[in-house]
Parts: C-alpha cells; structure tokens; sequence
C-alpha cells in the first residue's frame, strides 16, 4: 500500500514538472525573451559581442526556468510534507491519549533487554511510583512475582515472556509501598524498522478479588443466618414445648407443698428448691418466648419500655454471667418514658450488647472483677425527651484503629471464634431506623462503652405525627 502512494507521488511530481516546465518556457518565449534580448543587446552591442549575447541569453534563460519550476515543485512538496505531518501529529496524540488513559496499565520493553521503554500512568499507579522511576528498570524485576527468586531472569513473569510470542498470567507482585497487589499480566510482541518490542498490558486485580472474597464471606455469612434463624425459629419451638409440662411440674411441686402433711425440714427444702428452680426455668422460657415473637406486622415501630426489655434480656444470659464471674449491675431510672420502637427489635440490640459485652469478659481471663453495668436514663435535647441506655464492661475493649469500624457489616475480631460482624451492624440500623444514635468508645484492655439514644415516643410522634 505504501510502495503503491509513493510511485503516485512520484508520477504526480514528474508530470507536474513536465508540465510547469512547458509552460514556464512557452511564458518565457512570448513574455519575456523580447524586453531580455533587447536588454542584452544594449549591454553587449556589435558583432562582437554576439557569442557574449549568446551565452547570456541561455545562461538567464536556463537559469530562470528552472528557478521557476523548482520553486513551484518545491511549494507543493511542502506543502504535501506538512500535511503528513500533521496526520502524523494527529495520530500520535490520538495515540498518547488512548495510551495514557487506558483503564489497565500499558508497558512497552525491548525484547533484548526486558528493559522498559514507555508506560502510561495506570501501570505507574499499579505499582506505585512514577513512570521516571520505572523507564530503564526491567519489567521481570518490577513485576516479579511473591515466591519468586532473587534473580529477575527467572519465575514467573520471566518464564512467560521467554514462553512464546503472547501470553498472559496472575500474579501477585508488591507495589513499592511493598503492599501486595495482585495482577493480570498478558503480552504480545511487535516488531518494528528498528527493534522488537513487548507490550505489556497489566490488570490491577485486587479490588476484583476483594469483591470476589467479599461476596463468598456474605454468601457464607447468609448461610449462618439462616441456621441462626433456623435454631430461633426450633428454640421458640421447644420452649412452647417445655412450657406446658414445666407448669406442671410447678404445679404438682406446689400442691404436695400446699398437701396437710407432716414433712421434715429436708422434704420441704427439696419442694421448695423444685418450686424455686422451676419459676427460673419458667422465667428463662418466657425471655426466650418473648425475644422469638415479633410485635405487629413486620418492622412497625410502637411504643416500647425500655426498662421491660433490659430486664428481659437480662433474664436471658444471667446464668451464664453468673458462670463466667460476671457481675451485673443494672441501673434504670424508674420514670423511663416509652420510646417508639419495635420491642422485639430493641431486644435485639439489648441482646447484642450484652452477648458483646459477656465474650469481651470472657476473653479477658482471670484477674480482677469482671462487671457489666447497663444504665438507662431519661433527658431532654432541644426541648424533646430522650431515652439514653449505656453499656459498659471491663472486658479486653477495642484497639483504637479498629473503633471506627465496629459498625461496619460482617467486621468482627472474633471470626474464629464464630464472630459473623452482623450484631452491631443490625444495631446501628434497628436504632438509626427509630431515629436514634450509638456510639462506641473504648481503651484497648480496659473498658467499652456503647451509647445508644432513642427518642421518647411522645417527642417522635409531635415531631414527625
């Protein structure tokens, strides 16, 4: 296609010359030879100057033609050069833009030398410095993947680049920062008038990766709650299972009790302990009733005690914060207005707080009093009540750079310990859904505290009707 252009040129040129050269002689012979001859014939007079005139004349006439004509072919051919290269100014910068804002990295290395020669600013974000730092260096030493040697002339990059001429590959290779970053190398080669060339085009993969993991945690995290459901809906089962026959058992303990006989100390201790441990389980069994049974349809908020649902809850791990050494000190201010609120949802986050704050205390160990406290109280902001619950414990509390994540979906430092990173992520939205507030603070081996602030019923309901 090339060769075919360049003889157009070439005839194009020759024509054109042919042509401008006849019509520059036939201008010169009609226009200008008559005023020229006399003009000579005036400077060079007689016979004997008739050779003299002679060479004059074709001297000037040789030279004027051809002047004319090359000035003429000379205009043209700039001008034609010019539009080249424009074109060609025009295609590199189309070229550069498409290079430097491709969404993947680019990279350009001789083959000889692996040695870099161009790349755009996306493979200098991927790796994290700026593109003077990388022309020069070899690509199988920027891109050398974690476990390969110290030699950047073998591994994996190395092997692809020598294994033909394309490929591609995934790896994980480390930014300068020294972050690992894991990547998507394909290449192909290319040859030009001067070298052999290899382009590289490099894919940041992380955050696709990060997706991909993300997406298998909440699949599995999905598939906890469900058995987390699943063992609800079978515990709300089995405690209407046991309610009947515990009552019973109450009862007929209560009737021998009540029985006009002559018992011993002994006999009536073991009646009474069957009565007394009889109403704890029967306790235990309404918490577990009441925390399964959802109030009204769906998430409608109503009015909700807050007092009632603390002790509740409460009610539902005291044996085992008894088992652990945990002391329990519950404070409620006896005026505590109702708060508009679901009441099975604000057991939730009772229950998550307190299910929290007895694994903090677990973990802490031995040494020391282990103590729980939850404290509502009743105030006023900008003339509305409020409701304030706070939940402190004197557990292992929180590292500092992982406090202002304790809200967000499925994080949690216990994960192997079963942690799912839910509860105070459903908290937030149960409370911030009935227009309230919770906070966290915390000292790393000393103490966490949550706040949780819930606007009174009758302040909600003057305020939004």
């Amino acid at each position: 296609m090339k060769k075919t252009s360049d003889l157009k040129l070439i005839v194009f040129f020759t024509a054109l010359t042919f042509l401008l050269t006849v019509v520059v002689v036939l201008s010169w012979e009609r226009f200008l030879l008559p005023p020229f001859f006399s003009w000579v014939e005036s400077h060079y007079p007689g016979p004997a100057n008739a050779e003299a005139r002679v060479k004059v004349q074709q001297r000037v006439e040789h030279f004027f033609i051809s002047i004319a004509v090359d000035m003429v072919v000379v205009t043209l051919l700039l001008r034609v050069v010019r539009r080249q290269h424009r074109r060609v100014e025009e295609s590199e910068e189309r070229y550069r833009a498409l290079f430097e804002h491709a969404k993947n990295g680019i990279g350009v290395a001789r083959a000889s030398d692996f040695r870099l020669v161009e790349a755009n600013g996306k493979f200098c974000d991927i790796l994290g410095c700026q593109v003077e730092a990388l022309v020069g260096r070899d690509v199988r030493e920027l891109l050398r993947a974690e476990g390969d040697g110290p030699d950047p002339r073998r591994g994996g990059l190395a092997w692809l680049l020598g294994s033909a001429e394309a490929g591609e590959g995934e790896f994980v290779v480390a930014a300068v920062s020294g972050a690992p970053v894991h990547i998507s190398v394909s290449f192909s080669t290319l040859s030009t008038a001067a070298e052999k060339l290899i382009m590289l085009i490099v894919r940041d993969l992380t955050q696709q990766r990060q997706l991909e993991a993300d997406k298998e945690e909440m699949q599995r995290q999905l598939y906890q709650s469900s058995k987390l459901a699943s063992i609800g809906e079978l515990s709300a089962g089995v405690a209407h299972e046991i309610n009947n026959p515990l009552n019973g058992l109450i009862n007929f303990a209560q009737l021998l009790k009540d029985e006009p006989v002559e018992r011993s100390d002994f006999e009536r201790q073991m009646i009474d302990g069957i009565i007394d441990e009889g109403g704890r389980i029967a306790r235990i069994v309404r918490g577990l009733l009441t925390f399964a049974r959802p109030d009204g349809d769906g998430h409608e908020a109503r009015r909700a005690h807050v007092g009632e649902t603390v002790q509740t809850s409460v009610a539902l791990f005291g044996r085992q914060l008894e088992k652990d050494g945990v002391r329990v000190e519950v404070e409620l201010d006896p005026d505590l207005p109702p708060v508009r609120a679901e009441a099975s949802r604000l057991r939730q986050v009772v229950v998550n707080m307190i299910s929290n704050a007895h694994l903090a205390l677990k973990a802490r160990g031995g040494g020391g009093e282990k103590v729980f406290r939850i404290s509502a109280r009743r105030f006023e902001r900008d003339g509305a009540r409020c409701v304030g619950l706070e939940f402190y414990d004197n557990g292992v509390g929180i590292p500092a750079g992982l406090l202002d994540r304790v809200f967000d979906p499925f994080f949690t430092t216990r994960r192997d310990a079963g942690g799912t990173g839910l509860g105070l992520s459903i908290s937030f939205g149960i409370v911030r859904d009935y227009g309230g507030t919770i906070r966290a603070e915390s000292r790393e081996g000393e103490f966490t505290r949550f706040t949780v602030e819930l606007p009174a019923a009758d302040s909600w309901e003057a305020e939004y009707g």
